[in-house]
């Protein structure tokens, strides 16, 4: 009787323990696929970015890069501006946006089949004079007192002085290429009194590891020289 106890009593012993290393080992398994589902989002977010005006003036995040200033491109000479951009939170990218402008001369809208913005970044490769195209979600409207624009940041359109044909680049993807961008600004308009009177980009960031969209990235001018003064 003592042996048989004895040998029931090693057997019962060593079930226990495997019994509580499954159960533990089970436990270390959940808590691993709950971690992990916890920082790997199931749903990215599409951030989107309506072409309307109203959604332009929500928009949270806007930096001006010029505001109530002289241009023209008389005797052939473009009188403008260098913008420098510097762009901080690194951590996520410009998903999309808006480039919205207002230009005039003497106080009226401008001439649209003579007069345009010009508006290069770096390089000069990806800008020139800007084209609104309509069927692409740019809106137009002459003002009392100039022609205001709003091009989605995505589509914005482009040639030299012939329109043929116009080109499209992406200026949000372009803003995330490098921290720093600079653009030349400045109207084409053969009149002396011609004027820039707000050029304006909002823009909508994602984070890119999560694609969640943040608040955490901004655009800042750092840098307005005049050029062909």
């Amino acid at each position: 009787m003592s042996e048989m106890f004895k040998t029931n009593s090693i057997w019962d012993y060593v079930g226990a323990l495997f019994f509580m290393a499954a159960f533990l080992g089970g436990i270390l398994i959940f808590w691993q696929t709950t971690k992990t589902t916890n920082y790997v989002p199931l749903n990215r977010t599409f951030v989107a970015c309506p072409s309307d005006l109203s959604a332009f003036a929500d928009s949270m995040k806007k930096v001006t890069l010029l505001e109530d200033k002289p241009s023209n491109g008389t005797k052939g000479i473009l009188k403008g501006y260098k913008v420098t951009i510097q762009r901080t939170g690194l951590t996520s990218s410009i998903a999309c946006g808006y480039l919205l402008y207002r230009v005039s001369f003497g106080g009226k809208p401008i001439e649209q089949d003579y007069m345009t913005l010009v508006m290069n970044p770096t390089g000069g490769q990806f800008g020139g004079h800007l084209f609104p195209d309509e069927t692409r979600g740019a809106i137009m409207q002459e003002q009392k007192n100039s022609t205001e624009v709003l091009i989605p940041l995505n589509k914005i359109t482009f040639d030299g002085l012939t329109r043929n044909p116009i080109k499209t680049v992406d200026w949000a993807a372009l803003l995330n290429v490098a921290p720093q961008i600079e653009f030349d600004i400045a109207l084409s308009a053969d009149v002396p009194d011609g004027r820039i009177d707000l050029v304006q980009i909002a823009y909508k960031c994602i984070n890119k590891e999560t694609g969640q969209e943040t608040q955490d990235c901004d655009l800042e001018v750092t840098n307005t020289s005049h050029y062909g003064f």
